[in-house]
């Protein structure tokens, strides 16, 4: 019996080495085979490049599957002579793109148009409401504008730019709408605090916390910043980075200028030139005023789009006095309501064409401005200041270097503000 399980043994091996044997003969031959048929291929693509002197661009795309059969072989000089006559037959070889740029300019405007209805819905996550006093005690109004104005003053002259003021006031806003009682005592504090955290989230050279301690003349330490830093940061979730309102002004600044370049009336807010820059700079001035002021309740794009209209209106001088219009209100609604004034026309085409979303797949139209238009009236007595922010004083060279855009970034400061916020408050008590 054992000898019979040890020849059956020694037979088993001698199969599984017979087939083994079998295996690696067919791979050899199916080796053989592909390394003949790719040597084939390797030759009949040299020859065909060898006679022909010019390759037409149709044949690019058979190039690379070749040359990739030649780079397993390490045959390197045929992969050489097979770019060296690409590249002879593309300098004399000359594309249309008239076509080609037109398309990808449509598809540009596609993208942007959808990337901004996106951005429309992407405000759901950080949307609140703006009437985070009713739950504080000993907070007012008043109080809200002059830290806010202090705020624009501090970023003024650290230099900021106007994205780092606007995620501070979105801070401070959403906490006091989710921590009731903030103490008089520490609103200052709860101001720093937010705008420390701004500037890191959006300054290319970030100050240190030493230089905000500064600015309280020691009534906080620093370590009282620290832990409202982290107060912030746990009340709001650590969700930081919304779509401040300075992104929809400088969106739709944009959409006005491409309007506009084309039609009669040309008044941009974003060309290079002295009249469009202290343009935009009297549309910011005039929406951090409402912003700041606390009983002013419109949505933040209504209101971008209601100021453009007002001030190239004033522009265009349609309006000869809007201290008047702001007491009686009713030279400004006739007009917004005629559709004879080829100015209406004109900005009713302005919001068709643009597309403009207030909420998502919720369009904005031009009737929609109406009450808007006559609540922002009356804050045109604001005097305005047209001086250029400390970084750009005395330093030409870097106006002329810098690209407009960041020109247009940098947060600057009217001392006005405060007290426009005070004679309105009086009038419309």
């Amino acid at each position: 019996m054992l000898n019979n399980s040890k020849k059956q043994k020694s037979k088993s091996k001698k199969l599984s080495k017979s087939k083994d044997s079998q295996a690696k003969s067919r791979c050899e031959s199916a080796n053989l085979k592909s390394e003949q048929a790719a040597c084939q291929y390797e030759q009949s693509t040299i020859k065909k490049v060898k006679n022909e002197k010019n390759i037409s661009p149709i044949q690019e795309e058979e190039i690379p599957f070749g040359s990739q059969i030649i780079q397993q072989s390490n045959l390197q000089d045929y992969d050489k002579l097979i770019c060296e006559e690409v590249v002879k037959d593309f300098t004399s070889f000359t594309f249309n793109n008239s076509l080609e740029q037109q398309i990808s300019q449509e598809e540009e405007q596609e993208t942007l148009s959808e990337f901004m209805r996106e951005q429309v819905k992407y405000e759901e996550n950080y949307s609140y409401k703006k009437n985070y006093l009713n739950n504080q005690n000993e907070i007012q109004s008043h109080m809200v504008a002059i830290l806010f104005d202090w705020l624009i003053e501090v970023a003024h002259s650290f230099h900021f730019k106007r994205e780092t003021f606007y995620l501070s006031i979105n801070y401070v806003e959403r906490f006091l709408l989710r921590q009731p009682n903030v103490l008089i005592s520490k609103f200052q504090l709860l101001g720093v605090a937010a705008i420390f955290i701004a500037h890191k989230c959006e300054e290319i050279y970030p100050k240190t916390l030493k230089d905000f301690h500064r600015l309280i003349q020691d009534q906080y330490t620093i370590q009282e910043i620290e832990q409202m830093e982290v107060s912030i940061l746990k009340s709001l979730d650590f969700r930081m980075y919304p779509n401040t309102p300075i992104f929809w002004l400088n969106y739709y600044t944009k959409l006005w200028d491409e309007f506009i370049v084309d039609k009669q009336i040309c008044i941009m807010f974003k060309e290079r030139s002295n009249e469009a820059y202290y343009r935009y700079r009297e549309l910011v001035q005039l929406f951090d005023l409402c912003l700041i002021d606390y009983q002013y309740k419109q949505n933040e794009k209504l209101t971008i789009l209601s100021l453009i209209y007002l001030v190239v209106a004033k522009q265009l001088q349609i309006f000869d006095d809007y201290q008047t219009m702001a007491i009686s209100q009713s030279e400004i609604c006739d007009f917004f309501h005629s559709d004879q004034q080829e100015y209406n026309k004109l900005f009713k085409q302005f919001i068709l064409e643009s597309e403009i979303y207030l909420e998502f797949d919720k369009q904005i139209f031009f009737s929609d401005l109406k009450d808007c238009i006559s609540q922002l009236v009356k804050y045109f007595i604001l005097r305005f200041d047209n001086s250029l922010p400390r970084v750009l004083l005395n330093n030409q060279q870097f106006i002329d270097e810098m690209q407009h855009e960041e020109l247009l970034s940098f947060q600057t400061y009217n001392k006005n503000t405060i007290e426009t916020i005070t004679i309105i408050s009086k009038q419309y008590s």
